[in-house]
């Protein structure tokens, strides 16, 4: 829900742009999201190659750490 209000934002914002600069942000945008997901792809393989047996704990000790962040905060 978060991404839906911060694109409906940034919508708003670029709506109010004339037809070149919304053709230049969109650009801008467009060229940073996509060497952010290269980076996150090119991270992915090296460290999905090294950590391929150990995902599954990995994966399950992120989520653990998550909920216990959340009871705790949900307390205080």
């Amino acid at each position: 829900m978060a991404t839906s209000i911060d694109a409906l934002s940034v919508g708003f914002t670029i709506a109010e742009y004339g037809l070149l600069e919304a053709i230049l942000a969109a650009m801008i945008i467009a060229g940073i999201t996509f060497f952010i997901c290269y980076g996150g792809l090119a991270i992915g393989k090296k460290a999905g190659t090294k950590l391929a047996g150990k995902a599954g704990i990995l994966g399950g000790v992120i989520l653990i750490f998550i909920g216990l962040e959340i009871f705790i905060t949900s307390w205080f």
